[in-house]
């Protein structure tokens, strides 16, 4: 039986490649659908497909062992499936928001980079 599931994803999920990660899953079970970041931390995922796959893919949200992402609550509603999607896609935002994030995501990374690399440097000087 087809169902349609309205979920909102809170926490670390945004600017961690998330929406990346929620494509593969649902590509992956069948789901069809999108997912988009909403204002100002949270991702929207509207998805439909059969009951028994929507279930695995709800369960799977919480994308466990990746270091950049961290779901800390998942809400689902249910309603009623229109048919309308015909595969499952990310919603971006502008180039240049996308763009923006992006730079901002590698900034920080690059930070946690380089204070990890002096740490370990330093903790060689102690040794």
């Amino acid at each position: 039986m087809q169902i349609r599931a309205k979920i909102i994803v809170n926490g670390e999920v945004q600017k961690a490649g998330y929406r990346d990660a929620v494509e593969k899953i649902a590509r992956k079970l069948n789901i069809k659908g999108f997912v988009q970041n909403l204002k100002p931390y949270d991702v929207i995922i509207v998805c439909e497909g059969e009951e028994r796959d929507i279930k695995r893919f709800i369960g799977a949200l919480k994308v466990e062992g990746d270091p950049l992402i961290s779901v800390s609550d998942v809400a689902v509603e249910h309603e009623k499936p229109t048919g309308e999607y015909k595969y499952f896609e990310i919603i971006r935002g502008s180039r240049e928001e996308e763009d923006a994030e992006r730079w901002d995501f590698i900034n920080s990374l690059l930070k946690n980079l380089v204070t990890t690399f002096s740490t370990m440097n330093r903790n060689r000087g102690e040794k």
